[in-house]
């Protein structure tokens, strides 16, 4: 008993495992095809309304009628976010469509097709809740529907008398016909099976069909019949047989068919075969296949004895037309599928192909038929694959097995992919042939490969990004363990990046990243990775570096590639890099190497930019104060700890003091008196020189002002530096007018000085902030002129006063070297420009100075930087007051 119940689980759990899981449409497929159904179903709404006011109810009960349906197609559309749901109201809103033209035809039994469609479209979710919702459905509605309200159900006899008989045969046909939707999900083998099943049934039933067969005598007019065809039509044996009994008993809408088939087989005597609906006694109509063949002809020819057959083919008549709706609703869903579907009898021959599989293939018309070769197909479509030998070495070891399965994909030369799935088809539990499905995935594996891309590629520049390089700089880092191959990575950081997208927009800085990119991209070897690692900082990994000078010399072809104008948008831009080198050793992790890697950019940025530094040990406690510099520095203004002092500028000629310039000094709590060449650099990479030059400009503004009240100071000039991102802030105008109207300084009193690194980024937006600030009345001058790569190339452009010779020429002098210092000289001479002479100490320096020409100079020699108090003593101008400077608004 044990042994028959274990054998009895085990055939329910195969059963089971063969039929579809169901739910396992995907989500985006499921939305296309709800939308459809939605839409076929939102379509019934006004289609029913019309039809039930063709059939004759008022609009009040049509209304109600297209209602009902509505009420479904709302509750399937406002849950299209629940799947469940929406599929299940959608389903039941076709099924109701359904019941309603039923009941609005009176039971027209040709209406009772749409249900047969509802379910095929059902089928389409690939879901057992709709499905069995809808076997269900179409079972209790013609059950419970047939004996509530028979006439509105069924238009005949039968169904009025046997409701629930007929809902459970209507259940069976629908619930045959559904296998369809059902095989679809099982890659179309128990579609195939049902069908070949279906037509062993219609065999069978023609052996076992009930056959009469009947004789004419036409010249004694004697008809006989015999036994079986009396039963077949329900004529009681009794009852002489004769032509006029037959012809009583046909149809009247068959009658004249009849009776032309019964002239011509008397006419020419050829045999004759035909279909007829028969009425039997009790009311019921009958399909009858007859037959008839001439047994004996007279001297003249003339037809003299016939006989024939009649068989009751009615059940054959029912079942072909459902077996034609069935394969109807097979090659439909097939059609519909988003799957190629081909199968393949055990000899090679195509028995069915669907016309997606047809499409997907490219195949030509002549051999996209049923009944060719399978061997012909797969040598037209060979040149269409990339590895035309594999997929013949697949197919051949499937040849082998019967009984086995495969899933591969295939690639095609024009970056087309499918999924391929191969299972035997199996009728009685026999192989009998080969079902291949395919799937596009073309746009599935594109997506997986961009989604690839993007994890681990920068969406801008297309250069690895941060995670690949460090997953390769870790994978360099173990070789090198292994191997002892060196490697060395490169932290490159472009210099005041900010300033170009806080002044030209981030649409231009992307470019400009961009470009930067390509430019890197010629620097490199071919076997050195470059990677953007966020913002403006990129990396390069140099896994074979033969010695130190190998990677400074890759630096150096970046800072000088660098060094060339930019395209960017039409404007000629200009990008530097600080850059850090690192090298790999023993024991060092990845992440250490990025480190040390970026701890000696700071060290470049540090050192002046535009240039590149080898890690050092030491320039980790370098990094460790500069972040503690940058915190304290954060706040310094509002905790009025910075202060400015004033440099006086002296006329070389008469020997008087023409102006001051304004330099910020840091009074430290713990640290003192800190110089700028400290702290300026971080305040211009933290963006804090903005509220630090802000600053000053109102001070000294304010300061010279006061110094003006005293006789013979009226004159006096303040010289007020303006780093690179204060020229390209837009409001940069805005504030110096304000802070002049505050002070009530004098325009022409004011000297704004640029270095030459303003011009580095944007020379064109540069020149059109110069030029509005020079139309507030200040005067402009150049720091450090004679420094730069680009100073004459510039020169001619800025709309500037004053040219300051930088400190390197002056101390050239105490060389005899007045070569720079006199062309500077010359040049501002030709040009109408005022030079002042920076760092001067001593006294030979300022007597050549003066025999050159030079106009002002400052420096220790004439007098050292001080504050306000002691700046007014020098001046001869009485303390009254002590300025209280504050930030601008």
């Amino acid at each position: 008993m044990l042994d028959v119940m274990e054998s009895m689980r085990l055939r329910v759990s195969g059963l089971l495992h063969e039929l579809p899981r169901g739910k396992t449409l995907p989500d985006e497929l499921w939305v296309r095809r709800q939308n459809g159904i939605l839409l076929l179903l939102a379509a019934h709404v006004p289609g029913l309304f019309l039809y039930a006011l063709y059939r004759g109810v008022g609009v009040v009960h049509a209304a109600l009628e297209a209602a009902l349906v509505a009420v479904f197609a709302w509750g399937a559309t406002v849950l299209r976010r629940e799947r469940r749901w929406s599929t299940v109201a959608a389903a039941l809103g076709l099924l109701t469509s359904s019941a309603v033209l039923v009941h609005l035809s009176d039971g027209l039994i040709e209406m009772h097709f749409h249900f047969f469609v509802v379910i095929g479209i059902v089928t389409l979710y690939q879901d057992w809740e709709p499905f069995l919702i809808a076997i269900v459905y179409v079972v209790v509605e013609h059950g419970v529907g047939g004996a509530v309200l028979p006439g509105a159900v069924y238009n005949h006899a039968g169904g009025v008398e046997n409701p629930w008989a007929y809902a459970a045969l209507h259940g069976a046909f629908i619930l045959a016909m559904s296998g369809a939707g059902v095989a679809s999900w099982r890659l179309n083998e128990r579609l195939i099976s049902q069908v070949s099943t279906r037509q062993d049934a219609l065999t069978e039933a023609q052996h076992i069909a009930r056959l009469g067969s009947w004789e004419w005598d036409i010249r004694t007019d004697e008809v006989t019949w015999s036994d079986q065809l009396h039963v077949i039509t329900g004529v009681p044996r009794h009852v002489p047989a004769s032509l006029s009994l037959f012809l009583e008993g046909v149809h009247p809408d068959d009658l004249p068919v009849v009776e032309s088939e019964v002239r011509e087989m008397l006419g020419d005597g050829s045999d004759r075969e035909f279909q007829l609906r028969w009425r039997m006694p009790d009311g019921e109509v009958r399909w009858m296949h007859a037959r008839s063949h001439t047994r004996e002809r007279d001297a003249t020819g003339a037809v003299v004895r016939v006989s024939g057959t009649m068989q009751d083919s009615t059940e054959r008549m029912v079942t072909d037309a459902s077996l034609r709706q069935t394969l109807s609703l097979l090659n439909a869903t097939l059609d519909s599928t988003a799957d190629g579907i081909l199968v393949v009898d055990l000899d090679g021959v195509v028995t069915t192909m669907s016309r997606r599989f047809v499409d997907m293939w490219r195949l030509e018309p002549a051999n996209a038929v049923p009944g060719v070769p399978v061997r012909d197909l797969t040598a037209s479509v060979l040149d269409q694959l990339r590895d035309p030998d594999e997929f013949l070495d697949r197919a051949r070891a499937l040849n082998r097995s019967l009984e086995a399965e495969s899933h591969d994909v295939i690639e095609f030369v024009d970056g087309r992919v499918f999924e391929r799935y191969s299972t035997p088809q199996r009728v009685g539990g026999e192989v009998v042939g080969r079902v291949w499905t395919c799937r596009d995935v073309t746009e599935h594996k594109q997506l997986q490969d961009d989604l690839a891309h993007q994890a681990f590629h920068d969406p801008l520049t297309g250069l690895a990004n941060q995670a690949l390089f460090r997953a390769l700089v870790e994978h360099a880092i173990a070789r090198f363990g292994r191997t002892q191959v060196p490697v060395a990575v490169l932290f490159i950081d472009l210099d005041d990046f900010k300033t170009v997208n806080d002044s030209l927009g981030h649409t231009v800085g992307d470019e400009l990243l961009v470009a930067v990119s390509e430019r890197l991209g010629h620097c490199v070897r071919p076997a050195d990775t470059t990677a953007r690692l966020g913002g403006d900082e990129f990396a390069v990994l140099i896994e074979e570096a033969s010695s130190a000078e190998e990677a400074s010399a890759i630096a150096e072809r970046i800072l000088e590639a660098l060094r060339r104008p930019l395209q960017v948008s039409g404007k000629e831009l200009y990008a530097s890099a600080s850059i850090g080198i690192a090298f790999g050793h023993a024991g060092l992790h990845g992440d250490q190497l990025l480190r040390n890697a970026d701890l000696a950019m700071y060290t470049a940025k540090r050192k002046g930019r535009r240039r590149f530094e080898v890690y050092e040990p030491d320039m980790h406690a370098a990094a460790i104060a500069r972040l503690e510099l940058e915190a304290d520095l954060r706040g310094a203004v509002a905790r009025g700890e910075l202060v400015v002092h004033y440099q006086p500028i002296v006329d070389l000629t008469s020997g008087t003091t023409r102006g001051v310039e304004a330099l910020v000094r840091w009074l430290h709590p713990t640290r003192g008196l800190i110089l700028p060449d400290v702290f300026i650099a971080v305040a211009e990479e933290t963006d804090l020189i903005n509220e630090i030059g802000g600053f000053v400009l109102e001070v000294a503004c304010a300061q010279v002002r006061e110094w003006q009240h005293s006789p013979g100071r009226e004159e006096l000039i303040v010289t007020v530096n303006l780093s690179p991102r204060q020229l390209l802030d837009e409001t940069i105008t805005e504030r110096v007018a304000s802070v002049l109207a505050r002070s009530g300084l004098s325009p022409s009193a004011l000297v704004l000085e640029i270095t030459e690194g303003a011009m580095v980024h944007d020379a064109d937006l540069a020149v059109s902030r110069l030029d509005a600030l020079k139309a507030l009345g200040v005067h402009l001058a150049i720091d450090d002129f004679g420094t730069g790569y680009s100073s004459l190339s510039y020169l001619h452009r800025l709309p500037i006063d004053i040219v300051k010779i930088d400190r390197s020429f002056v101390e050239q002098l105490d060389r005899d070297d007045a070569s720079l210092a006199s062309a500077i000289v010359s040049m501002a001479q030709a040009l109408q420009l005022t030079t002042i002479a920076e760092g001067v100490e001593t006294p030979h320096q300022l007597s050549v100075l003066r025999d050159l020409g030079c106009e002002l100079a400052q420096g220790f020699h004439l007098a050292m930087p001080a504050d306000a108090d002691t700046v007014s003593a020098l001046l001869g101008i009485p303390v009254r007051t002590r300025l209280v400077a504050t930030l601008p608004d």
